[in-house]
């Protein structure tokens, strides 16, 4: 297994999650959950923050183990593969977004199953590439 391409896949699908829950979409999901960041200042708690990071590390290790497994060494296949892995995340998104006390349970799904499609299929490729 390539640690440096799953440290620097796992960073940047971290870092993904940055971007996506701020800038790009972070005021529908803080809607879709009910949240107002004004009244927190925009803090979260470190576990936000540790837990993604430990996530998208899992995730691109397992998107690297397939890889392996697979002999694969082509930006198509990381693609396809972290495409795989991204569906299966995403459907796991979504169905844990169907909760009573979620405001808008879709659109929480939509914003964090679409992060995770996107987030494993680019890990995918960055491992496709090393």
């Amino acid at each position: 297994m390539n640690w440096l391409g799953v440290a620097v896949a796992a960073v940047v699908y971290y870092a993904l999650g940055a971007l996506w829950f701020g800038p790009l979409f972070g005021r529908a999901w803080d809607r879709s959950i009910g949240h107002d960041r004004a009244q927190t200042g925009g803090r979260f708690p470190l576990s936000y923050y540790v837990v993604p990071l430990c996530c998208s590390a899992v995730t691109t290790i397992v998107i690297s183990l397939v890889l392996d497994a697979i002999d694969a060494d082509a930006v198509a296949t990381g693609v396809l593969v972290g495409l795989g892995v991204g569906l299966a995340s995403a459907a796991a998104s979504l169905t844990n977004a169907l909760t009573p006390h979620t405001p808008q349970p879709f659109v929480f799904g939509v914003v964090t199953a679409s992060y995770h499609l996107t987030g494993a299929t680019v890990a995918g490729a960055i491992l496709g590439a090393g």
